[in-house]
């Protein structure tokens, strides 16, 4: 089964306006689903809850920046060594954004157990030393273990209505490689009802079974693959391209502000298809734009 979309087609069909939970993968300025980010954002499409990796970056400050998201799961949302996300922080500070508190163990097991059809997942022991669960009741619980009697923390399934993701590669059926760490990408596309990946390549499937590494995310699990060469960009996409560091910058100088965070999507995104934007970034001499 081909399940080659365009980037228009991918969002239009499989991401629902207003979506209940939508899970971004990536961690910090690596692997984030940039092109599905920002067809998101030109397709106006809501997210209701939006779920991060341990340490979410521009895959979430882009769509709070763009008014589109109510709610945040998340640990963390920053830009590693190059400060803290703007959007995320001013929206969450005027109670435009809803933040739910999540550990990092907790994001990790929850998606394990929503994968895993559990109806909730102990947690390690310590975690109720912090005040997180305290915070975020609807996603944590003390309960008793059957076997010791004593009380631990658990914490609920986490169960994406759909989740975005970036893969090195994948075949037509939807059978993708990451390269490097996958963090918790493949979590959730084990956890997701619906899952839409993103690539450098569509490649034949030959190709996907010699990889030293296999299959990361099998075909089965998968709605739709976007050849998207480039679409990590400004972050990075291992094994083809590091994150553009002045690139990150001037969208942290833009949207210290909502109205330069505007003039940034205006520039870059809004009204712009993807290949707009990446002959922006790189020129028309590119190789990610030409590809």
């Amino acid at each position: 089964m081909d399940k080659v979309l365009s980037l228009d087609d991918a969002i239009e069909r499989l991401v629902p306006d207003g979506v209940g939970l939508l899970a971004v993968g990536g961690m910090h300025l690596h692997n984030n689903p940039m092109a599905l980010v920002r067809e998101m954002v030109r397709q106006d499409r809501h997210v209701s809850r939006l779920l991060t990796s341990p340490c979410g970056a521009m895959n979430a400050d882009l769509l709070i920046a763009a008014g589109l998201v109510e709610e945040i799961a998340t640990s963390y949302v920053g830009f590693e060594h190059l400060g803290l996300a703007p959007a995320f922080r001013r929206a969450v500070e005027a109670g435009i954004v809803r933040v739910l508190e999540c550990d990092e163990a907790y994001i990790t097991h929850g998606l394990s157990a929503g994968a895993g059809g559990l109806p909730f997942v102990p947690l390690p022991e310590g975690l109720e030393a912090a005040d997180v669960w305290r915070a975020n009741a609807e996603s944590y619980r003390l309960v008793m273990d059957p076997f010791t009697g004593r009380q631990v923390l658990a914490g609920a399934p986490l169960r994406p209505d759909v989740a975005l993701l970036h893969a090195a590669a994948a075949d037509a059926a939807g059978n993708a490689v990451i390269v490097g760490a996958h963090f918790v990408d493949r979590a959730m596309a084990l956890a997701a009802k619906t899952v839409v990946v993103q690539v450098e390549r569509v490649v034949p499937t030959e190709e996907i079974s010699r990889h030293a590494v296999g299959t990361t995310i099998p075909g089965f699990l998968v709605h739709g693959v976007v050849e998207a060469p480039g679409g990590c960009h400004p972050t990075a996409s291992h094994g083809h391209y590091g994150a553009d560091e002045d690139h990150l910058r001037r969208y942290l100088s833009l949207a210290a502000t909502p109205e330069g965070a505007l003039s940034y999507l205006e520039e870059f995104v809004s009204g712009q298809t993807e290949r707009d934007y990446l002959l922006a970034v790189h020129g028309p001499a590119s190789d990610r734009g030409e590809r």
